[in-house]
């Protein structure tokens, strides 16, 4: 299987005359699967250009926050898609396109129906009360996140003029609040969040604190509760729906909101509980990176013409491997080009940045590879190791260029006590020198370098008493 990804015009004019079209192509043995990539290169290609999701949070003191955010491909809705499937020999080539000439009076219509769902619930609302209010509300949270979603790419298609919905997640959020009891352990906080769902086929995420790629012993636990009370599969290719949450830490409790998603990008439903103090005793809640996080994802330098991505075997996003679990890396590119990647160790007792070695070589080679043309949009494995101890926070920021970049690798010094090559003793300071080390080039071919970055979670699975 191999996958193509092409920007036939993407021009950055003012966004009232922006106009595009995107073309994705993939390769497999099945049509059903040559489909599936396509459409997933697609979604890649967007999310590389919109990364603006409105969503509301409050924080623990109460103060109201806007952040604009798309993190994932699930988060991309899809509309108007054209599709053409061949053959070529016992494959089957799939090319799909998003013409914003055509899709977007599709987008037009979708938020135009979906404006006015939030307009006849809003009026519900204010006349509702108890439970039948909660259901309301709920019901109404999920249609504001998937205008939310459809708005954010019809905003990439050109469109300037979108009135502002009557309720807002905001508004949404405050009065689920205020109606809420919180839980008193996970258990019945998985059973509020899973009341009467009926979807199968569900791969769950660990809540994840908001603001943060690192997850938590909250999260994991979680959704451990959940995972016994829906249909689910351990693998995430194998799934037909995604239950993804988050969590917000407060003064006296945490707030947690799941949402369920289909594989168009789709938000189905939106659940939302609160756990009361004694749930989550002794449970650690609160990211133990968060400051290292917003750095590594922070100034990443992403471009849809030179792209990489870093991944695990279990996916690239809200990762959680236990201990004894296999931990294979994989890296893709859209096309031909050289890497290097620096890991990051930034735990308790443990504090610092080294580069990881991907070839057997007495030289610095050991650390650069190169991707020909043959392997161009196909994963490669770079490597695989079991999670042990000392378990924790993994980060690793890659570094891609069209040309070798042995000449740019940061300064390193082996380590005899782990068999590495450090950086640095500090794992901020890694990151900060390996940005400084990106060549600079100009205007015309600074689609020759990318960076991306990946992290994941390892821990020792306790069971914890309720």
């Amino acid at each position: 299987m191999y996958i193509r990804l092409f920007i036939l015009a993407l021009l950055f004019l003012p966004l009232n005359s922006f106009a595009a079209i995107l073309q994705a192509e993939a390769r497999s043995t099945t049509e059903q699967q040559a489909k599936r990539e396509a459409l997933a290169a697609l979604a890649d290609s967007i999310l590389v250009n919109v990364q603006s999701e409105s969503s509301s949070y409050r924080e623990g003191s109460g103060k109201h926050n806007e952040e604009l955010k798309i993190t994932s491909r699930s988060d991309i809705p899809l509309i108007g898609v054209e599709t053409n499937i061949g053959r070529k020999g016992n494959d089957f080539i799939c090319k799909v396109s998003l013409d914003s000439s055509k899709s977007g009076p599709l987008y037009a219509n979708k938020i135009g129906e979906l404006q006015q769902e939030v307009s006849a619930l809003n009026q519900r609302i204010s006349k509702a009360h108890g439970n039948d209010l909660y259901a309301l509300l709920t019901q109404a949270l999920t249609v504001v996140e998937q205008y939310e979603k459809y708005r954010a790419v019809y905003l990439l298609l050109g469109e300037t003029q979108i009135s502002t919905l009557q309720l807002t997640r905001a508004d949404i959020d405050l009065q689920l609040r205020a109606l809420e009891k919180a839980a008193p352990s996970f258990e019945i906080a998985a059973q509020f969040l899973t009341k009467d769902m009926k979807a199968e086929q569900i791969f769950i995420y660990p809540a994840m604190p908001h603001g943060s790629h690192e997850v938590t012993a909250f999260g994991r636990v979680l959704r451990d509760k959940l995972s016994e009370k829906l249909n689910t599969v351990e693998n995430a290719d194998k799934a037909q729906n995604f239950f993804k949450g988050e969590y917000e830490v407060l003064d006296n409790s945490i707030h947690v909101t799941y949402r369920l998603l289909d594989n168009a990008g789709n938000t189905l439903e939106t659940r939302v509980t609160t756990l009361a103090p004694a749930a989550y005793q002794n449970v650690q809640v609160k990211p133990a990176t968060m400051d290292f996080d917003r750095l590594l994802h922070e100034g990443v330098a992403v471009n849809s013409d030179f792209r990489a991505q870093l991944s695990t075997n279990r996916g690239s996003e809200d990762v959680l491997f236990n201990e004894k679990d296999e931990v294979e890396l994989l890296v893709k590119f859209n096309r031909p080009g050289y890497f290097y990647v620096v890991g990051f160790v930034a735990k308790k007792n443990e504090n610092y940045a080294y580069l990881l070695e991907l070839a057997n070589a007495d030289t610095d080679r050991r650390f650069v590879r190169y991707v020909n043309a043959d392997d161009v949009n196909k994963w490669l494995s770079i490597g695989k190791f079991e999670a042990s101890s000392p378990f924790g926070v993994e980060s690793l920021q890659l570094i891609g260029s069209s040309d070798d970049p042995i000449n740019r690798l940061p300064s390193h010094r082996p380590d005899s006590k782990d068999d590495l090559y450090i950086t640095s003793n500090n794992a901020k300071q890694g990151i900060t020198m390996t940005r400084a080390l990106k060549p600079k080039r100009s205007e015309t071919d600074k689609q020759y370098q990318t960076e991306t970055v990946l992290m994941f979670t390892t821990m020792k699975k306790v069971p914890v008493k309720e």
